[in-house]
């Protein structure tokens, strides 16, 4: 057995017992055969059975029917809770105070053959994070939450709300640096609802993660800009000093423009549970990836509801990151508004965006033996 062989089964090992990889991660394979792993052929994530993290549940595999080639291998099996009204996963070796990065995944596929998903709530410990639905049998849904662990271990949990039993696919734990999305505290988490994370690549659906990413988040294709076109750099995209959120460069590589002097969309939360009390944390993210010349220029405004964001023209930088945040009230929906100046030669551009639904936390943890 060489050297690189012996490590991996090492890691392994850890993983199945409970523990987070050598990079921090925790990836979960839920409903596969206890004590199983398997390496992904594309990220080289290892992916283990929930055996360890969770004694309650049963597991099922999806129907033949949903069964398709491009399915990945996580979304085949599930475990399902037809028992008790609160059931919990338990993730340990955390470092207490530290960011994580907690990603739920769902893919119901008829897999009791009753042709109806259910609807559920998740929780993060003791604090409410997300009505779990699906708009058909063949529908995905996968939901973030960024969070500070309360203890040396979190917990995610599914209640039964009596609309069916409670499911889940796969449970993953990233791991982040504290200086990263500092709207994240001991009491605020953000969660990112219906894949609100978004980069302005080629429109064939493609997605950027991890190891593009090095914090594994899921970045997909925004396609909903009108009359856009794309505009793309092969040059490294850097960071500037003041980053917060660490962009990988392969997401700010492409930006959507348009051939007239503004960019307009509007966003919907798709949310039954936004209200007015709801507030909603958005993320813009520009970076100039044309050398543009002298007697040239690339300056607007980004205005949000009618309000303006910059308190002066802004101009984005070549070959580096920037960004445009702030929380706004919950609403049905939302208009962004790029508008070029007068004094612009050139049309606006985004590279990316994310939102995410501000979520106040009770800093108290749960019971590790619950679930």
């Amino acid at each position: 057995m060489n050297l690189c062989a012996a490590i991996l089964l090492f890691y392994m090992f850890q993983l199945i017992h409970g523990q987070p990889d050598y990079l921090g991660f925790i990836s979960i394979d839920c409903g596969i055969q206890v004590n199983s792993t398997y390496q992904d052929s594309i990220s080289n994530m290892i992916y283990v059975s929930d055996y360890g993290f969770i004694t309650p549940g049963e597991n099922r595999g999806i129907s033949s029917d949903y069964v398709k080639p491009s399915l990945v291998k996580r979304y085949l099996n599930l475990r399902f809770f037809p028992h008790g009204a609160r059931n919990c996963y338990t993730l340990r070796s955390l470092v207490m105070g530290n960011k994580y990065l907690v990603r739920a995944a769902f893919y119901y596929g008829n897999y009791d053959g009753l042709g109806k998903p259910p609807v559920f709530d998740l929780y993060m410990g003791t604090s409410y994070w997300h009505e779990v639905s699906f708009s058909d049998a063949g529908a995905f849904n996968w939901m973030d939450i960024i969070v500070v662990a309360p203890d040396d271990y979190l917990q995610v949990c599914l209640v039964n709300k009596g609309m069916g039993n409670p499911f889940i696919s796969g449970l993953d734990l990233r791991p982040l640096k504290n200086t990263l999305y500092p709207e994240v505290n001991a009491t605020q988490s953000l969660v990112l609802v219906n894949s609100n994370r978004f980069h302005m690549g080629p429109t064939d659906g493609s997605v950027i993660r991890y190891p593009s990413d090095s914090h594994d988040r899921i970045w997909t294709t925004y396609n909903a800009i009108p009359n856009s076109t794309e505009i793309s750099s092969t040059s490294v995209i850097q960071n500037n000093l003041r980053d917060v959120y660490d962009v990988p460069s392969s997401v700010m590589q492409n930006a959507a423009t348009v051939n007239s002097s503004r960019i307009d969309f509007s966003w919907s939360p798709s949310d039954p549970s936004v209200n007015i009390s709801s507030k909603y944390f958005f993320i813009f993210y520009f970076a100039e990836l044309q050398n543009v010349r002298s007697n040239a220029v690339r300056q607007f405004d980004i205005i949000i509801n009618n309000k303006t964001w910059n308190k002066q023209p802004y101009t984005p930088t070549f070959q580096v990151t920037d960004y445009f945040s702030g929380i706004l009230h919950g609403m049905e929906n939302y208009s962004v508004s790029l508008v070029a100046t007068k004094n612009a030669t050139l049309p606006p551009i985004l590279n990316a965006m994310e939102m995410y639904l501000v979520k106040p936390i009770t800093m108290v943890a749960t019971d590790p033996g619950d679930g």
